[in-house]
């Protein structure tokens, strides 16, 4: 497995939203609100709710393509294959290395202060 870095602890569909608990780090806030929407136009933007399957059973090679909702996403792909959806959509749209830069610079003036 890759190195995070942040863990979601958990995420929960509630209404029009996506509320998504962190563990505590140097990157984002530990708990997120996503909206629906935004989550799915990422989905659609790379190519999450689309899928083809390839049947032999009449003897050829039979090719069809799914297109799922996001309804269908959720209740029908697994929790796993969500929290890394979820982590990506977070780190390509959320992501905040500010806060990272403001804990060095915080680190670094009480260095200061303690020498």
């Amino acid at each position: 497995m890759k190195k995070r870095l942040f863990e979601i602890i958990d995420f929960v569909l509630k209404d029009d939203n996506i509320i998504v608990q962190i563990v505590d780090n140097n990157y984002i806030d530990n708990s997120l609100v996503i909206p629906v929407y935004q989550f799915k136009a990422y989905l659609d933007r790379h190519d999450k709710l689309y899928f083809e399957a390839n049947d032999y059973s009449t003897g050829q090679l039979l090719t069809k393509a799914y297109i799922l909702t996001f309804e269908n996403y959720w209740e029908e792909t697994e929790r796993d294959y969500r929290e890394e959806d979820l982590y990506d959509f977070i780190i390509v749209t959320c992501f905040d290395f500010t806060k990272a830069i403001d804990n060095i610079i915080l680190r670094q003036k009480l260095t200061q202060y303690l020498w």
